[in-house]
């Protein structure tokens, strides 16, 4: 049977993979970033996992009002991108579990979870952004799960929750002898599109993540209830963080969280985590 080895949650704003856009940004708050980025990814290289789950976001450039699910799985074998090529950030293509990908969406349709699938799902800056420093010779398959934290209507942060335990179970019934790593990516606070764009809140991303470090997603649940609560603290980009809650739903309870980096840098708080053994 397989086993959760790993969990990893960390932003994935763009400009972090491009060096262009990073110019006039703090250096020591870039290299802390960098530093944390470079802890998981070591955390992530010792756990040897042979697959990674994850929980990412669209920016209507995959999905759009006239298909809008609320969780999409990529089950083919190979994914390309990213595909939002006015970022000005290096396409990869990265081979997709597309076996882990069909025996989740297999299971969750006999067990209450409804998937939506692709077979050709491209790559977004969520994914390519996060695993440009986990893995940067692209040598790990994934199973890109795209939550819709867009546009209304969005599951809920409980229902993020739940899907990342059913994961976590479902994982464990995979009759493969695999080690999989799980993977949570977006925000944390930003403001895209409005009025606030550039607009940063500290003290809710490091409640966030300390909540989350100790367990308490009942609490970020209970207190966030309606998009729009999430919206008024955090942004319409702080609606990422349902990647992050489905990675915490998804640890084993032998894994314990770790905060490893959090900068506000301007225009987008900036967090990484992991779950680890140790």
């Amino acid at each position: 049977m397989a086993e959760i080895v790993i969990g990893i949650a960390a932003s994935h704003a763009p400009n972090l993979a491009n060096p262009s856009m990073l110019r006039g940004m703090d250096e020591e708050q870039l290299g802390r970033i960098k530093a944390g980025f470079a802890q998981a990814r070591a955390l992530l290289e010792e756990a040897r996992p042979d697959a990674i789950v994850i929980f990412s976001s669209d920016h209507f450039d995959r999905c759009f009002f006239d298909n809008l699910p609320p969780f999409l799985v990529a089950v083919g074998d190979i994914a390309e991108g990213p595909i939002n090529e006015y970022l000005k950030i290096p396409k990869v293509k990265v081979s997709v579990d597309g076996g882990l990908g069909r025996f989740l969406v297999s299971e969750g349709l006999e067990n209450g979870v409804d998937f939506a699938s692709s077979v050709d799902l491209p790559l977004d800056h969520a994914e390519v952004v996060p695993l440009s420093f986990l893995t940067p010779n692209w040598d790990i398959p994934i199973v890109p799960i795209v939550v819709n934290a867009f546009a209304p209507p969005m599951p809920s942060l409980k229902r993020c929750a739940q899907v990342g335990a059913f994961i976590h179970e479902a994982v464990e019934r995979w009759p493969e002898q695999k080690r999989v790593a799980v993977l949570g990516t977006g925000g944390l606070s930003h403001w895209v599109g409005l009025p606030e764009t550039g607009r940063v809140n500290a003290e809710f991303d490091r409640w966030f993540m300390e909540a989350l470090a100790a367990g308490r997603q009942s609490d970020i649940i209970a207190r966030y209830k309606k998009a729009e609560e999430l919206d008024a603290v955090a942004g319409n980009g702080g609606q990422e963080v349902r990647d992050w809650l489905a990675a915490a739903g998804a640890m084993p309870p032998t894994l314990r969280a770790h905060v490893l980096a959090y900068e506000p840098l301007p225009g987008c708080g900036i967090g990484v985590m992991a779950w680890t053994k140790s």
